[in-house]
């Protein structure tokens, strides 16, 4: 299975759209989706579309990546038009990295989702 993976970053540096690289690499994922989220850019973020995302600046020893899940595809398309907006403002070619866990490495038991993400960080 190939994982999915899109790098986010400002549309006027980066010449692509959110919404169409997010829509056309997760088009065929279930949700919920459990993906991998790492921050690139120079400053602390907090994202209240998906539970529990917060992630440290950038060169941060630990923080800078998390694993959550996303309940839908409407949040994850949300969670991209925030990141591609602060990338915008602050003129980051590069700002996050969102990719799919593999379904091997997925816990198989049940628990919330703040649960899982901090086992996963733990």
């Amino acid at each position: 299975m190939t994982t999915r993976k899109v790098e986010l970053g400002a549309p006027s540096l980066t010449g692509k759209e959110a919404k169409t690289l997010v829509a056309q690499v997760f088009a065929e994922a279930k949700y919920p989706l459990k993906v991998q989220v790492t921050n690139l850019m120079p400053r602390d973020v907090s994202f209240p579309e998906v539970d529990g995302l917060f992630l440290r600046h950038c060169a941060s020893d630990k923080g800078c990546q998390a694993v959550v899940l996303v309940d839908s595809h409407d949040k994850l398309q949300r969670l991209a038009s925030s990141v591609v907006q602060i990338a915008e403002l602050n003129r980051y070619p590069s700002a996050l990295v969102i990719e799919e866990v593999p379904v091997a490495e997925q816990p198989k038991g049940k628990g919330t989702k703040a649960q899982t993400a901090a086992k996963d960080q733990g």
